[in-house]
This record gives C-alpha cells, sequence and structure tokens, in this order.
C-alpha cells in the first residue's frame, strides 16, 4: 500500500514497539477519546472488552469485544433479535442492556458517526494483521494508528505519553524461537495496568 508521511513518521515512532504494545497505544488513544468527549459515561464495559485482546488469542478477543462495537449490538432493534443473528447465541441479556443503555442517545450504531469509527479501530486493527505477516501489516497499522491520533487532535485531547511503551520495546530484525511467533507480535500478557478507566479507583485521590 501507499504510505503517507504522517504513517512513515508513526512506523519510525514504533519501530521497536511490538504489536502488542501499538494496539495497546490505540486502546489509550481511545480511553481519552471516551473520557474527555462522554466524561459522565461509566465507560467500563467497553475498555474491559477492550483490554482482554492483549491476553486472547484474536478471534476469541474479537468476540468478547465486538459487545462493544455500535454496528454489531445496535444493528437490530431487540435483544433476541441481536443475539441471534449477530452473536450466535451467545450474548447475555445483562451485557446487552448495558451496553445498549451506554451508546443511548450519542450514537444509533450506523457506522457513519465519529464514535463508531474510533470503536471499530480494534476490529479494523485485528482485519488487517489476520494472516499476514508483520512487516505486511505495518504500514495498515501505522495508518490506524494515523486515524485516531487525527480524531483526538481534532477535538484538542492530548496524546497518550509514548514512552509508556517502552515494555513492549523488542530486538527488532531477532528472528522467532523455535515454535514461536516472531518477538515483533508480542506475546500474551494482562495490559489492564495501563488502562486509565479500569484502574479510575485506584487513582482517584
Amino acid at each position: 500500500m501507499e504510505v503517507s508521511g504522517l504513517s512513515e513518521n508513526i512506523i519510525k515512532e514504533f519501530y521497536n514497539i511490538t504489536m502488542t504494545g501499538r494496539l495497546c497505544y490505540i486502546f489509550m488513544c481511545i480511553e481519552c477519546y471516551l473520557i474527555t468527549l462522554y466524561p459522565d459515561r461509566d465507560w467500563t464495559p467497553v475498555a474491559k472488552r477492550m483490554w482482554q485482546w492483549t491476553s486472547h488469542w484474536w478471534n476469541e478477543s474479537w468476540d468478547i469485544y465486538s459487545e462493544a462495537v455500535p454496528e454489531f449490538i445496535l444493528q437490530f432493534d431487540s435483544y433476541e433479535e441481536t443475539n441471534e443473528r449477530s452473536y450466535d447465541g451467545n450474548l447475555k441479556k445483562e451485557d446487552y442492556e448495558e451496553i445498549t443503555a451506554l451508546f443511548k442517545g450519542i450514537t444509533n450504531g450506523d457506522g457513519k458517526d465519529e464514535l463508531c469509527k474510533v470503536l471499530m479501530i480494534p476490529s479494523d486493527f485485528g482485519s488487517t494483521c489476520e494472516g499476514m505477516s508483520a512487516s505486511g501489516a505495518e504500514p495498515y497499522v501505522a495508518e490506524l494508528i494515523d486515524d485516531i491520533e487525527n480524531i483526538l487532535q481534532k477535538h484538542n485531547i492530548l496524546l497518550p505519553d509514548k514512552k509508556i511503551l517502552q515494555s513492549f520495546t523488542y530486538e527488532r530484525g531477532k528472528p522467532a524461537d523455535r515454535n514461536k511467533k516472531a518477538p515483533v507480535w508480542g506475546d500474551f500478557e494482562n495490559t489492564e495496568y495501563l488502562s486509565v478507566i479500569l484502574n479510575k479507583e485506584n487513582s482517584a485521590p
């Protein structure tokens, strides 16, 4: 793909950061967006589904996170139809009611509004990386980071500090160990400690 100059800069910024680290940065950007534009809503149901991504296989992660994506959970008018047609019968009614109430009044899930686009970015990340080499996925991931950064900057929202990602550095060009994925992808790990939303009680004065 043709990569913009901004995305080339992002590739350089994240040059030695694993894909897991890049995904976490996207999560941090999304949290900044949610708590700045909609500070009166409790975004815990979205955050807890989002941050589990780094500790599960990605197909499992998508199944969990899709419950927090407006385009999917708001696609049909009733719980019964949504559960059957979007979630193969695996969506709990209490989760449906909790998340649809959270989105009420700010999105109808048609995919065109900004909130829908923001919350679809992790899905786009997963789709982009699925079946691709890290080098092949890298420019696409840079475009996604560029997209979310542009949205934050449009609202004058301060970008997350990239220094936080130092724990996700790896040795560029190092081959994968036998029977293991290349180090650029990163390992399974609990990254919830990076979440402002999930740790808000601990950070309160």
